[in-house]
């Protein structure tokens, strides 16, 4: 091939470079005239959530096979140590027809999917060393169960221990008559450690275990309260004891009240250590009742009594028996406590049938509210509340008869309900009993008062921040076992798994450009979740700050399974930070907060320093790109046939002659 010419070879480059102009542009420099990529919606939890039914199925704690007797007066605590651990106890006559009632013990490592049962060693023929060793053996009957966990695993089982075949009222065999006392297990209530007697105090009933949770100076003491008479003297009464190694020994119990007028305790310790006792008011030499409920307020550590405050003045307790029922009941409150307040829950007559209402007390027990009902219907009878406090969301259980048809109390319920706010206001019931049971079915078949039809004198509740776990006895299935004296008595400690009332957040879309100037918009969406209702205040804050969001904080309302949304506007100024950001999207509710990100990415269109709007911007520089290609078409289309031409008209041109002597 022959060689171009360097001043040719210089033509032909300007042509091509010229044209080469109209050929697209490589990708780095298109990329200011690319559209932002298209918006897509997520969601926090992947899609879009929906409420579901918040009660799980109902479980029978001992299951079916026999011996398979009567099981009441459930208990219930949750391992603060693994909350997947949970351990009910209940007066189980699975010793019958020789003996009496015994503790039960029921275990879940499984959030209280299924169980693992056995009794309280000590029993009568219990002859593991535990059992021999235990200052229960000798004895035949237990009663009142009632259960406490401390933050590094070890349960405590608290209860009254007596002799019903020995001569007495109620019976006064190797140890006396009714005594209190406390059982110990460790390892996550996996391993039986030993039992304590409380010694001294004579003729014990309806005693009360809490342990300090807080943290703090006094964390790990025991507190027990119990009705007793401190001698053989004194006056029958509620009394109080701690224990300060675990359960091996106790201080010597006193009265609380002082004026030794309380019985039928319920405590709570709250987050700074305080001790409360809640008491019905009697008068100590009558045994007349008094008409109030007391809270008797203790200082941390047991040390003493601070104040003693009617804090239902009058009540209206309990008959015995309701109408319609046939079955003993009474009142006993029960307490709870959290970072906002101390709870009693309480059952009353006030209103002409049974209701279960909630008092609380937001100054340590000085003053508490007028009582607030939580049924949320006022037909039927409505008793034996228990309550429980966890990540600041109150949880109440009780006995509620509102599907009974007729005169007479032959179906009986589970109802649950939850507080949000620090018992200002509950969510709507939830029925927890998948199928309704006759109340009247069973009888009590041991002393003392037997041939009384009986269901307990309390059920139990415990919860962790997301789950409440109700334990009751249930007559579903009584007569499943047939006693040829006392006829149906398979009497059944039934539990379910609540989850609480909660809701989601989301937002769409959850990445978005956004130039200087403009305006982008996020929709956040909130969906109420297992009966939740409220309202949910929703606040947006940028990291790095400096990204105007509108508006900053807001709320919406709730209706149980419902949703809300709103728009957020965000609005990068010709002077904010080109820059990405997260936009942190924040709900909060009572002690629910959920979050959403966004993340914004903040773009500048700067050209010769000056900022125009996108689409002004792409419009000049698509009309530049097109301009300069028409006008490097037309110069090639000129430029390249003259060339071609100049270089085949020289290429024409005859060589030139050297004469013969140039070339010598």
């Amino acid at each position: 091939m022959r060689a171009i010419p360097a001043n040719k070879r210089a033509l032909v480059i300007l042509v091509l470079s010229l044209a080469a102009t109209a050929l697209p542009a490589f990708q780095a420099e298109s990329r200011v005239l690319e559209k932002p990529p298209s918006a897509m919606a997520y969601s926090v939890s992947g899609s879009a959530p929906s409420a579901t039914v918040p009660v799980g199925p109902n479980i029978d704690i001992a299951g079916e096979a026999p011996p398979d007797r009567q099981q009441v007066e459930t208990t219930v605590a949750v391992d603060p140590h693994n909350t997947n651990i949970i351990v009910a106890g209940a007066q189980d006559l699975r010793l019958k027809p020789l003996n009496h009632r015994w503790h039960g013990y029921y275990r879940s490592t499984d959030g209280g999917q299924t169980w693992t049962n056995s009794l309280l060693p000590g029993f009568p023929g219990d002859t593991s060393p535990g059992g021999l060793s235990s200052p229960l053996h000798g004895s035949n009957a237990t009663s009142d169960p009632i259960l406490s966990f401390d933050r590094q695993g070890n349960l405590y089982y608290a209860g009254l221990v007596f002799n019903v075949s020995a001569n007495g009222p109620l019976g006064n065999g190797p140890i006396g008559n009714t005594v209190a006392f406390v059982a110990k297990y460790t390892n996550d209530g996996a391993a039986y450690s030993g039992a304590t007697l409380i010694k001294g105090p004579l003729f014990a009933d309806k005693e009360w275990i809490v342990v300090d949770n807080t943290g703090g100076p006094y964390d790990g003491t025991l507190y027990l309260s119990f009705d007793a008479n401190l001698t053989a003297t004194s006056y029958f009464g509620t009394m109080f004891t701690r224990s300060t190694d675990g359960g091996r020994t106790f201080s010597p119990p006193f009265y609380a009240p002082a004026d030794m007028t309380g019985e039928l305790p319920g405590m709570t310790v709250d987050p700074s250590g305080y001790v409360y006792v809640s008491t019905l008011a009697y008068n100590p030499l009558t045994g007349s009742g008094l008409n109030y409920t007391q809270v008797t307020k203790i200082a941390p550590g047991g040390s003493g009594i601070i104040q003693n405050v009617r804090a239902v003045n009058p009540a209206q307790w309990l008959p015995s028996f309701l109408p319609g029922g046939q079955f003993r009941t009474f009142t006993i409150p029960q307490m709870a406590s959290d970072s906002k307040g101390v709870y009693l829950v309480f059952d009353d007559v006030r209103q002409g049938n049974a209701s279960v209402f909630l008092s609380r007390s937001t100054d340590g027990g000085s003053t508490w509210t007028a009582p607030l009902r939580i049924n949320d219907v006022s037909n039927g009878q409505h008793f034996f509340p228990t309550i429980s406090s966890s990540g600041r969301i109150i949880s109440v259980a009780w006995y509620d008869s509102r599907q009974n048809v007729g005169t007479t109390m032959n179906s009986l319920d589970v109802y649950f309900s939850e507080s949000l706010d620090g018992g200002v206001s509950l969510l709507p019931n939830i029925r927890v009993t998948t199928n309704s049971f006759n109340p009247n079915a069973v009888y009590r078949t041991d002393s003392p008062n037997p041939a009384q039809r009986f269901m307990g004198d309390y059920i139990g509740i415990a919860a962790t921040p997301t789950t409440a776990h109700p334990v009751w006895a249930d007559n579903l299935n009584a007569c499943d076992t047939f006693d040829p004296t006392w006829g149906c008595v398979d009497q059944d400690a039934f539990t379910s798994t609540i989850a609480l009332a909660d809701f989601t957040i989301a937002a769409s879309p959850s990445t978005q450009a956004i130039q200087q100037g403009t305006t982008g918009t996020a929709n956040v969406t909130v969906t109420s979740l297992n009966n939740y209702q409220g309202s949910v205040t929703i606040s947006s804050i940028s990291n790095p700050t400096g990204l105007p969001i509108t508006p900053k904080t807001t709320s919406l309302t709730l209706s149980t399974g419902g949703t809300n949304s709103l728009n957020l506007s965000i609005s990068p100024t010709t002077t904010t930070a080109t820059q990405s950001y997260t936009v942190n999207v924040t709900g909060t509710s009572g002690p629910r907060a959920h979050y959403a990100l966004v993340t914004v990415t903040v773009t500048s269109p700067s050209i010769g320093g000056i900022i125009l709007p996108l689409q002004s911007a792409r419009l000049l520089l698509y009309l530049l790109e097109i301009t300069s290609r028409a006008a490097a078409i037309v110069l090639a289309g000129l430029l390249l046939p003259l060339a071609l031409y100049t270089i085949r008209k020289k290429s024409r041109q005859p060589l030139a002659v050297v004469p013969k002597d140039d070339m010598d």
